[in-house]
Formats: C-alpha cells, structure tokens, sequence
C-alpha cells in the first residue's frame, strides 16, 4: 500500500517548475537614458541593498544621485567593516548571508559588477537535532521528487510522514500568491501546520528550521510569507535550493565593487549622515529633502527613496509628523501614512552574532555551516576559515579557527543588555551541546567580536494587510517619495535580501517612469505554484 501511494504521489502531481516571470517596461519606447542636460536630482535615504539597488538604476540613467547613510559603514545588513583583531585587521560582517538561485535581481547585479568570481556554492544543509539524528537535506529534481529525495536520504523522516501530510499539499502545490496572502496571513505557519495535519517529524525536520533562521518569533511568523518563502527557496524549480555564500568578505565581495562603480558615475555617498525628517513642500506636498542629525540640507531634490529599515523609516516619519502638526495639508497626508501603515509595521527581537577565534579547529568532518534550530538561542554555526579568505589564510598560518554562532530573538533567553564579555559565557552550555569537542579539546579563546542588533523587520501574522508597497504613500498624495527595502510589500513572492534588492529596482522605476525614461525590467518567481501536470 505504501509503494502504491508513493507511485501515486510520485507520478500524479509530477511537473515541469514553473519559470520565473517578467515584469517588463510599461514604457518600452521612452529613452535608456535622461535627456541631455537634463538633471534631475535624488535622494536615497539608506546605504543598504535597497538602496545601492535604487542609486545603481538610477544613476546608469543620468540622474544625479545623493545616498545618506546613518552609519559609518555602507550596506545596511550586509555590512562589513575593518577590526583590529589579534594584531591584525579583519573585515567582520553583520553575519552569515546565502544567496539563492532565485535571487535574479541580484544575480543580474553581480554580472553587471563583474563580481560572480566572489561566491561559491553551498552544498548540502547540515542539520542537528535534539530528538532526532543529524539530518544532510538537499533538493533534487523537481517537486515532488525532490521532497521524497529528502526523505529517502533522511535517517529520521519515513514516507508516510509525506503521506500524512498531504493535506499541506494543495497549498503548495497549487500556491496562489493573492489567495494565499489574503487567506493565511491571519494565522501562524504554525498554526497552518496544525490545520493542515502536518506530521510532527515533518515539520520539525522541514519546516521548523527554516522558521528558525528568520529572525522572527517562529511562534508568530505569518503563515502567508512563510508559504512564499517555500515558493521561493524550495519548490519553484529543481534549483531552488541551491545557493551560494562569499569566498572573501562582503567589502571585497560585493560592497567596495559596488560602491566604487557608483563612484564612478559620480554618486555622493554620505556616511555617518543620519536623516531625522524630511521636508515637505505645504502646497504640493512634494518631499523635496532632508534634515539631518548635524546639519540642515539645503539641497533640493526632485525625488526621494526611502531606503532605510524599518525602525528608522517609523522614526523619519514620526519627526516629520511632530514638525508639521500646524500644517492640515501635511499633517493629514502624514498622519495616513503613519497610522494606517507604518504604525502598524514592528521590529523583529533583538539578536546578537558572535564570532570566536579558536586556537584550535574542529574535526574535519564538522560542515562549513550548520543550523541548530533546537538549541536556541544559537540558531546557526559557520566555519568562517572555511568560508572567507582571509580567515583561511589565518587559520592556515596559526592552526586555529574561526568560529561564528547567530543568537536570534536573544532577548528570550539573556538580557539585552549582556554585554560583549558576557555573551560567551552565555552560550557556552549551549555550545558544549553543539559542539562539546570545542570544550573537550580545551579550545582556547583568542578573540572574539560581537555584533548586536534590533533592526529587522518583523513578518508576524496579521501585518500584510498594513504593510506599505514602494509606491503607496505617493498614491495617498504624499508625491515624490518612494518605499525600498526588505520590510516593503512586494506584488510577486520575494523575501530577505533579493526583496531589498526588488524594492530598491521599483522605486528607481516608479522615477524613471514618471520622467519618461525607459524602466529596468525584473525577473521575479511565479505567483502560481507549480500545478498539477
């Protein structure tokens, strides 16, 4: 019986994957380019992804291009900086990034860039559990093969959790991106799971470690964006699994590259530039600047992009508001946007990365990057000198190793305020379940460096219905300003990075369409699920 329903679900609901989409130029015959002697001026509020995103479309176009960045650094949760570290200078990251095969828009950045040579694949997905054995998952073949593949390979999961959990299948199966969204963001991916009798080992080995490298409270992660992740990073086509991770660090991978193209076409990068409003004219209720923490811009710009997390964007907004309240016309206006939209928007929990330099590295066996989504607060683990050059180089010298482990929603288990000293020891019980040949080999500690943030945004249930597309709030009068980044909705499945990216291209567009220049076309993941057939 079980060979028979596993021929049935192999063979019933076999299909080709779904190609990626088009969003092509609705002004395919207006120039590439901005007339001659024509300047027009933007503003881009936010050095991330989104961003540079914006600056790179717009600034290939002719516009003259201003980027103010908060930070010292450039590339918001991408960034990289110098650390002086064991007499040495290291370029430490916000953390551990993946980038998927269905990350078109930036992979079409990486060629334009000439950076491709910066990145290498990232095999199999090493997993460890307290309930179950270590797990390898890997994607093969297109869907459903590919999920049989996983449990055939699996040493925990057995065909008839598969089959107990058909129930799930329709709405993967047969996904609909607006049906989706409108149906389950009301609801948890856990409770889902629970509605749709998801069979325990299913999830836990499944579904339950991709929820655990969100970010977000896994309990209140809305059903909705993780069914559109699934969509994105599983079962679109046989590659969708497939990824890549940086071979050196982000400055050299992607960020100086970047950065210095932009240079070249003459983009201002300003650093260490907070913005803390913008300014509005009264009457047309144009946004046509910015006021900063140390100084008043006199500049005029003829649009602006919103490029900034989530949290500062509530911020600009908020003061903008405070410093309008004896203007109707703006208050009201800024009043929508705030109350109807961004009031509504949250912040994920607080979460810290700690990268440790050992004496000592672990056995060979021991993957590049393993995720513990049953050991938190550590949520993932990665062998940086087996990830980064530099790091290679410095392990190779010493014998030593370089360590990184990510804390999310670190604020459920420690303090936030636990400070760099503390967090080690903090984590030590759980890393001697991870890891206990790092405490039986007496690996001693040479450095350590810990980054800690409150700065992503949060998907929780219930926030889709509020949460602002790029071109909302110029739809509601409030003219010349667009949204960008990873928290921004999008009308096509998109997620994490290549969404701070996709924003960052449609506000370029939504500009570039309105001075009659020709729009940047985007590669986006199908809004159906792959079918039946």
């Amino acid at each position: 019986m079980l060979l028979l329903a596993s021929i049935v679900l192999a063979h019933a609901v076999l299909t080709l994957a779904k190609d990626p989409v088009w969003i092509n130029p609705v002004n395919p015959n207006d120039p590439e380019t901005l007339p001659s002697g024509e300047e027009k001026r933007v503003l881009i509020i936010g050095g991330g992804l989104a961003g540079l995103s914006a600056a790179l479309e717009l600034a290939e176009r002719g516009y003259s291009v201003t980027i103010k960045e908060k930070y010292a650094h450039i590339g918001g949760k991408l960034f990289c900086e110098p650390v002086q570290i064991l007499n040495q200078t290291f370029y430490i990251e916000h953390g551990f990034h993946a980038w998927f095969y269905n990350y078109y828009q930036f992979k079409d950045i990486r060629e334009r860039l000439g950076i491709d040579k910066n990145f290498k694949s990232w095999g199999a997905v090493h997993y460890i559990f307290r309930n179950y054995l270590p797990e390898v998952i890997y994607s093969e073949g297109p869907y459903p093969l590919n999920l049989l593949g996983i449990i055939s390979r699996s040493p925990n999961l057995k065909l008839t959790d598969a089959i107990l959990s058909t129930l799930s299948l329709p709405d993967m199966l047969f996904y609909d991106f607006d049906h989706i969204n409108k149906k389950y963001d009301n609801i948890t991916f856990h409770e889902w799971a629970i509605q749709k009798k998801v069979a325990q080992d299913f999830y836990d080995i499944i579904m339950k470690p991709a929820l655990s490298v969100t970010l977000n409270e896994p309990e209140t992660f809305s059903a909705a964006e993780m069914l559109a992740f699934i969509q994105i990073y599983f079962l679109t086509n046989a590659k969708a699994d497939t990824r890549q991770v940086a071979n050196v660090n982000y400055y050299q991978a992607v960020l100086g590259p970047w950065t210095d193209y932009l240079k070249k076409l003459n983009v201002n990068i300003k650093m260490a530039k907070e913005v803390v409003s913008v300014k509005i004219d009264e009457k047309s209720l144009n946004v046509y600047g910015s006021v900063d923490a140390d100084s008043d811009d006199t500049n005029v710009y003829d649009w602006v992009v919103m490029a900034a997390e989530v949290g500062a964007v509530k911020k600009i907004f908020n003061n903008t508001l405070k410093y309008y309240q004896n203007s109707p016309s703006v208050k009201n206006v800024l009043s929508n946007c705030v109350q109807n939209y961004l009031g509504h928007m949250k912040v994920s929990p607080d979460y810290k990365v700690m990268r440790v330099w050992f004496d000592k590295q672990l056995n060979s066996s021991a993957p590049n990057i393993l995720e513990t989504p049953d050991f938190a607060p550590i949520n993932l683990v990665a062998q940086y000198h087996l990830l980064e050059e530099e790091f290679s180089v410095w392990a190779n010298k010493t014998g030593g190793s370089v360590i990184e482990f990510h804390c999310y929603t670190w604020s459920s288990y420690f303090s936030a305020n636990a400070s760099d000293d503390q967090v080690w020891s903090l984590i030590t019980p759980t890393v001697k379940q991870i890891y206990p040949e790092i405490f039986d080999k007496n690996f001693k500690v040479l450095a350590y460096h810990v980054n800690s943030f409150e700065n992503f945004g949060s998907f929780e249930k219930g926030l889709l219905q509020y949460r602002p597309f790029v071109d909302t709030f110029s739809k509601i009068n409030l003219k010349n300003i667009y949204l960008a980044g990873d928290w921004v909705r999008t009308d096509y499945p998109s997620a994490l990075m290549e969404r701070a990216v996709s924003t960052g291209r449609e506000a370029a567009n939504q500009i570039l369409l309105q001075d009659r220049v020709k729009q940047v076309p985007l590669l986006v993941v199908n809004k159906k699920g792959p079918g039946l057939f």
